[in-house]
């Protein structure tokens, strides 16, 4: 990719992109994106387009199940079973319509995977054969439930300092060279400037895409594993090193931006290619200047068609917080997303109800996310993702989740 400047205007060689794109779409047969009739100014200059495909995305009342709600610590079929049947009672009686079920942790699988290992968090330790489908009986279980299952990944995440605690021999981390891994602080990642850990995230997606009849895939918030620069600082030195003389390069926090859009534009065409319905989304944190910083282009993807089909920051905050307090964030993201390319929805944080988060403060009322929901909606928003399960179960809780269901 080449950006050039002459005189006061900007344009860029887009032949980079369709290199990739096409390498992309030899390798997965995913087609190659088709140029948007609206081009977005004053973006990052790597920006992929794609054919519009436009799903309606309405009342959508979601609660995030995390891998750590999955660990049955028995390792059992039966004991899978039997959770994540409790898992789906939680979700009816607390007028949940769709799951964002942690499937792929740490760049391993509880599904039937041809490339990621399986994950430790059903087998007990990663890697280890089993019998059973997790994915196939959750999906099954959902859908005769009548909600919706969302297969929530972590594209980038090996392992934290602890956790697996020990990695397969057939996990990913050997399936790539040094330089498409990034480790921070004990944890390994892949290197979002990989071109071999892009490819394989894709066919990741894709295998999930052609072989499981999920409602949707989901990506949370991590991309770069920290705004700190000197943890790539290698590899984007390389691509310095690497542009003609005659080029003006990108920032580092740009040429961050421009790694993880080549992935998230690519992972859309691939999952509209296999399924034209299948709901892909992004759950970036609230924090915009943040979000920037470690690579997620949250205003392109909100305001351009090819990337996602829904936003969903995590608002975990209160009306009090010091920095961001929730009626602040929830203005800055209905702002970004005014365009309405793509559907706004609410990441709301019952985990912090009661609790002393935040200095205390969520505990000086119990209708806080009721007051939030009502907010949204008194603004035309009307789906939200509740963080976490376990949280509707909870006696500390219970107040604040009972007001919540009076909104709903």
């Amino acid at each position: 990719m080449i950006l050039k400047i002459k005189g006061n205007k900007i344009w860029f060689s887009a032949v980079g992109m369709l290199i990739i794109v096409a390498v992309l779409a030899t390798v997965l047969r995913i087609a190659t994106p088709k140029e948007s009739s609206k081009y977005i100014k004053n973006k990052n200059p790597y920006q992929a387009t794609t054919a519009v495909n436009t799903i309606t995305i309405e009342n959508m009342r979601a609660v995030w199940v995390p891998y750590m709600s999955l660990d049955t610590r028995e390792y059992t079929e039966a004991s899978f079973k039997e959770n994540f049947n409790k898992i789906v009672e939680t979700a009816k009686n607390n007028k949940m319509n769709t799951l964002i079920v942690h499937i792929r942790p740490f760049s391993d699988a509880l599904y039937k995977s041809e490339i990621f290992p399986t994950s430790h968090i059903i087998a007990g330790k990663q890697g280890i054969d089993i019998e059973f489908d997790a994915l196939d009986y959750m999906l099954n279980t959902a859908h005769e439930n009548n909600l919706k299952l969302h297969a929530w990944i972590n594209p980038y995440r090996i392992s934290l300092s602890d956790t697996p605690a020990e990695l397969s021999d057939n996990s990913i981390i050997y399936k790539l060279e040094e330089a498409d891994i990034i480790e921070y602080d004990g944890g390994k990642y892949i290197n979002p400037s990989s071109d071999n850990g892009k490819r394989l995230i894709i066919q990741g997606v894709k295998e999930i895409a052609e072989n499981y009849r999920v409602d949707g895939i989901q990506f949370d918030d991590y991309f770069y594993p920290t705004p700190n620069t000197e943890v790539d600082r290698t590899y984007y030195e390389d691509y310095l090193e690497n542009l003609d003389s005659e080029c003006v390069p990108l920032t580092q926090f740009e040429w961050r931006r421009a790694n993880v859009n080549m992935l998230i534009s690519s992972v859309y065409s691939c999952i509209k290619n296999v399924s034209p319905n299948m709901i892909f989304g992004i759950s970036p944190q609230c924090n915009i200047n943040n979000c920037n910083e470690i690579g997620a282009d949250v205003e392109l993807w909100s305001n351009s068609y090819g990337y996602v089909d829904y936003i969903c920051p995590q608002i975990y905050v209160n009306f009090e917080h010091s920095t961001i307090p929730f009626d602040k964030s929830f203005k800055e993201w209905l702002e970004i997303t005014k365009s309405n390319k793509v559907t706004l929805c609410i990441g709301l944080a019952l985990y912090k109800a009661n609790s002393d988060y935040d200095n205390g403060s969520w505990k000086k009322s119990n209708d806080i996310l009721k007051k939030q929901i009502e907010l949204c909606k008194a603004n035309g928003i009307d789906n939200y993702m509740i963080y976490d399960i376990d949280y509707f179960n909870n006696e500390n809780t219970s107040k604040e989740v009972e007001n919540v269901m009076s909104v709903l």
